[in-house]
C-alpha cells in the first residue's frame, strides 16, 4: 500500500486567482536547440528534439532556461521561461518536479513569476497533462500541458499524493486527483463554483489510505467527494452557504445533504455511496469566524491555478 508521508496533515484550502497556467507549447528553444514536440509524461517533461536526424530526449532539470510560448488565463499569447527546476522536497518518491515559470509582461517588458506564493512562500508549479475547463473538469490532451502553481488546487492535490499519472491498488489516481480539486475548493456541485475562503483548514483522507484521518483534530466530517463534486454533504465548509448550494444544483444533491443527521460519518456515507473516493473534515464556522487572513473565492478561477 502506498502512503504519502508528510509532516503536516491539516491542509488549508488557500487558493487565488493566479494559480494555473495553460501552455499550448510551441517551444522555441531549449539549450539553444530548435524543438518541435513537448510532451508531459509522469510529471517529468520529455522533449523530443529533432536535430540532424537524431532525437534528443530532455527531462526534468534539462528544461531549465527553456523558452516557451503559451496562453495565459485571459487567452493572451505570452513568452514564458523555465527559470529553475527541482525535485519536490515534499515528494517521498522523488519523482515530482517543481518548476519556476516566468512570463514576459508586455505592459512593462519585465519578466515576472507566473505563480503567486503559497503559504510557505513557494511560487513554483507542477506540470500536468491536459487542461481544465471553466467548470474545473479535466480535459485530456496530447499537446496541452497545464502548470499548476503550488498555491492552487491542482498542485496541492498532487502533493497530497493524488498523482494523476499513477495507479494505487490497481486504481488510477486520475479520478482521485479530480475529486481532490473539487474538495479543496468546496466545489460541491462540480460546476467550478467555490464555497470556501483562502486559509480555511481541512483534514483530508481517502478510501486508499494515501491520506488518513487525523485523530482528535477537533474537526467534523464535512463531505464525501467524487470527480464531479460532492457525493454527500454533512455540513458545508461555511455554514450559511447551504441554501446557495441547494439552489446551484438541486437535482444533483437531492437526498445527499444531511438534513436530519442520518449520515454523520464518512464510514456511513461510504457504505451508502461507494462511489465516494475522498473525504474531508472541517471546523463548523460561519464566514465571520474564518481564520485570520481568509478571503472568499470566486468562480473566476475554476481550478485556482494560473491558466
Amino acid at each position: 500500500m502506498y502512503h504519502h508521508q508528510t509532516t503536516k496533515k491539516l491542509w488549508t484550502s488557500q487558493e487565488n486567482a493566479h494559480n494555473f497556467l495553460y501552455l499550448s507549447f510551441f517551444i522555441h528553444k531549449i539549450k539553444k536547440i530548435l524543438l518541435s514536440v513537448f510532451v508531459l509524461i509522469l510529471t517529468i517533461l520529455l522533449v523530443s528534439c529533432a536535430s540532424g536526424g537524431q532525437t534528443v530526449i530532455l527531462r526534468g532539470k534539462d528544461l531549465k532556461n527553456a523558452q516557451l510560448t503559451g496562453v495565459d488565463e485571459q487567452g493572451r499569447t505570452l513568452n514564458f521561461q523555465i527559470r529553475d527546476v527541482e525535485l519536490d522536497p515534499k515528494d517521498p518518491e522523488k519523482e515530482t518536479y517543481l518548476y519556476t515559470v516566468f512570463y514576459l509582461d508586455k505592459s512593462d517588458s519585465k519578466w515576472k513569476n507566473a505563480c503567486k506564493p503559497d503559504r510557505e512562500n513557494v511560487a513554483k508549479a507542477i506540470p500536468l497533462s491536459g487542461s481544465w475547463d471553466k467548470t474545473g473538469t479535466h480535459i485530456e490532451s496530447n499537446n496541452l500541458v497545464t502548470f499548476g502553481c503550488t498555491s492552487g488546487s491542482l498542485a496541492k492535490c498532487v502533493r497530497f499524493g493524488y498523482k494523476p499519472w499513477k495507479s494505487v491498488q490497481g486504481k488510477s489516481l486520475r479520478d482521485f486527483h479530480q475529486a481532490c480539486t473539487r474538495m479543496v475548493r468546496a466545489d460541491y456541485c462540480g460546476n467550478g463554483q467555490a464555497h470556501t475562503q483562502e486559509g480555511v483548514s481541512i483534514d483530508v483522507y481517502d478510501v486508499l489510505g494515501i491520506q488518513k484521518k487525523t485523530p482528535k483534530s477537533g474537526m467534523v466530517f464535512e463531505a464525501a467527494w467524487q470527480p464531479d463534486g460532492a457525493t454527500y454533504i454533512n455540513h458545508p465548509r461555511l455554514l450559511n452557504n447551504l441554501s446557495e448550494i441547494r439552489e446551484e444544483c438541486p437535482k444533483k444533491l437531492t437526498g445527499r445533504i444531511n438534513e436530519n443527521g442520518n449520515f454523520s460519518t464518512a464510514q456511513k456515507v461510504q457504505q451508502k455511496w461507494p462511489s465516494a473516493l475522498l473525504f474531508n473534515d472541517s471546523f463548523l464556522r460561519k464566514p465571520s469566524e474564518a481564520e485570520p487572513g481568509a478571503r472568499s473565492l470566486s468562480r473566476a478561477a475554476p481550478c485556482d491555478d494560473v491558466h
